[in-house]
């Protein structure tokens, strides 16, 4: 059977979880993906003056795409005749327009098999279009819910997620029971050719850039703001360094977390133990990561480790971003709606796994 084709609608701003998933899928389907706008950042012509100014400096995801012929005229009317398999509304919370153009038209998508699926990768933990901010703030209100209606797929889920969504009428407890049953957790992911053969030499203690202020403080020669100009300095320093100092931010996904474990460096993060189980990220635990709340604690126990342990955690981090490549979260989603691929890497070609 034929690969799934996808119609991938995005705002053309950098976003991690819709950029890293458009690339996924580009590099699983190839050209039976369809972005609308062309996702200008993603591409191998991006110019050196606009990476600069994109967020993060454009490191990792950025330029990395190989241009692909594909038409990307008149979505609207190739979408509800069927054209494409998949429709998916990225970054939602900002570009919800093709959503609401589309809406009046679910019957019409359903009956010709088209299925919808709504990507919500913002910092926060509200679903969209729900939560007070949004209330007070938007027009035209109430836009179209996506629950319910769509596929969702959320980074941030936690009980206020559900309690958002009742309008703060239900309990959290009780709002998550009934009003979160579809709705799923994504994660960020990595390009796979970021990855590290994890044979490098290790000559630092802690990676230059930490993002904990209170560790930067008691290490000399650390940054907690940007600190490389150049996407290959900033690799070379973490796959020198045994460590790299990550945490909650905004959200508590990040893609700091696979930059540093992508590198064959351990992550130390500070209070994981308070992240939430359904949100982002997955998998990471003592087996492949640093876990701390005190800088102090942490900087006694990675210089007192030796080298067996701190081999079995270096192990356990590339190991961990190995599993969270962009290719494999393409391929993740596309199984959990129903349409897996299988890929032969020798000849590139991707079909469906359906029976």
């Amino acid at each position: 059977m034929s690969a799934p084709r996808v119609l991938f609608l995005h705002a053309n701003n950098e976003e991690y979880m819709a950029d890293s998933l458009l690339h996924g899928l580009r590099q699983v389907l190839g050209e039976e993906v369809v972005d609308v706008p062309r996702c200008d950042g993603l591409y191998d012509d991006l110019s050196a003056e606009r990476r600069g100014k994109l967020y993060g400096r454009g490191f990792t995801l950025y330029g990395r795409l190989a241009e692909v012929a594909v038409d990307r005229h008149g979505w609207i009317d190739r979408a509800v005749g069927g054209e494409f398999d998949i429709v998916v509304f990225a970054d939602i919370w900002r570009y919800w327009a093709p959503w609401v153009q589309l809406r009046p038209r679910l019957k019409e998508l359903r009956r010709n098999g088209v299925t919808l699926v709504a990507i919500d990768g913002s910092d926060g933990t509200v679903l969209f279009p729900h939560g007070p901010r949004w209330w007070r703030q938007m027009r035209p209100w109430p836009l179209p819910r996506v629950v319910g209606r769509v596929e969702v797929f959320k980074r941030e889920l936690a009980p206020r997620t559900a309690w958002a969504r009742s309008y703060g009428l239900l309990p959290p407890a009780i709002a998550d029971r009934v009003l979160l049953r579809g709705v799923r957790p994504l994660a960020f992911s990595i390009p796979e050719d970021r990855l590290a053969t994890g044979h490098e030499t290790k000559d630092k203690l802690l990676a230059t850039h930490v993002v904990d202020a209170e560790v930067a403080a008691l290490v000399p020669d650390t940054r907690t703001s940007y600190a490389f100009d150049s996407e290959d300095d900033y690799y070379a320093d973490l796959c020198r360094s045994r460590f790299g100092v990550t945490t909650k931010k905004a959200g508590w996904e990040t893609l700091r977390h696979y930059e540093i474990s992508a590198s064959g460096c351990v992550p130390c993060f500070r209070d994981l133990h308070r992240k939430p189980p359904r949100t982002a990220p997955f998998g990471l635990d003592a087996g492949n990561c640093v876990p701390y709340s005190d800088a102090a604690e942490l900087l006694e126990r990675i210089r007192a480790m030796d080298d067996a342990d701190y081999e079995r955690l270096r192990t356990g981090a590339l190991d961990w971003a190995r599993r969270n490549t962009t290719r494999a979260r393409a391929r993740e989603l596309l199984a959990a709606l129903g349409r897996p691929v299988e890929e032969t890497r020798a000849t590139g070609l991707v079909t469906s796994a359906e029976p």
